[in-house]
């Protein structure tokens, strides 16, 4: 797919992943529309980066969803990129007492509901597209439980498995859109979980570096960008998964 002249939308596009493929989609000539739930985070965002097109809304909100939708094919009926890029990853223990029913499960509704609710609210307008793609972001972690995140990594599994059946449904359709799952590392910079630091145990890779890895696979139409260590996790969750998820406990504490 040709990686200019598009009109991309970006979830969770104010900060982490979601920015730094905002700045670089935005180099390369394309109308880019970063969504966040922070009015004042797009507003920042918007004044470091001149171009970025900033619009409010809650993935995790399925009423959000139906009105960011409508005000996109409203606005913006030419988009056809749709990149995924909203998620959240806490650290606990499933022992706790304290913890509501709803607060165990924030990460599905964000990470994996999201998702497919966004997708599912955009597919009607990427269809009637000449060319369109659509890029879920999974985790290593979806190959390999951590399992002081234990929801995180279950949201990734399921991403995971919603985009291959995603793209299946959609090769069998006479719609050209191209569906990429992005499979990353640890990747500290996000700051995606305050006790992920730059320098920990396991080897993180730098935003840049994924960034370089997704755009290429974006140009090739890949169906799977897996770079880093999340290769090394892909090929241990098939031979030794309870090995390595007991290693990353103890690499954790």
């Amino acid at each position: 797919m040709n990686i200019s002249n598009n009109t991309i939308i970006i979830t969770g596009g104010t900060s982490g992943i979601g920015l730094a493929f905002a700045k670089e989609l935005l180099k390369r000539g394309n109308k880019v529309i970063v969504i966040g739930r922070n009015q004042k985070a797009i507003d920042k965002v918007l004044k470091d980066h001149k171009g970025l097109i900033g619009l409010q809304g809650d993935v995790s909100s399925v009423d959000s969803v139906r009105k960011m939708a409508i005000f996109i094919q409203e606005n913006y009926p030419e988009a056809n990129v749709l990149f995924h890029s909203a998620g959240i990853m806490r650290a606990f223990p499933l022992l706790d007492e304290k913890m509501e029913l709803e607060q165990v499960t924030a990460e599905i509704t964000t990470n994996l509901n999201g998702t497919i609710w966004m997708t599912q609210a955009l597919l009607p307008q990427l269809c009637e597209q000449k060319e369109a793609m659509i890029v879920t972001v999974s985790s290593g972690l979806s190959y390999v439980t951590s399992p002081v995140h234990p929801v995180y990594s279950a949201t990734k599994a399921g991403i995971h498995m919603y985009t291959d059946a995603l793209r299946i449904q959609l090769n069998k359709s006479d719609k050209n859109i191209h569906v990429m799952e992005l499979v990353p590392p640890l990747v500290a910079e996000t700051n995606l979980e305050p006790s992920v630091k730059e320098g920990d145990k396991f080897p993180n890779m730098t935003l840049d570096t994924l960034v370089k890895h997704g755009i290429k696979g974006m140009e090739k139409n890949k169906k799977r960008v897996v770079p880093g260590l999340s290769k090394v996790l892909r090929f241990g969750g098939k031979f030794f998964p309870d090995t390595l998820a007991s290693s990353m406990v103890k690499n954790e504490k």
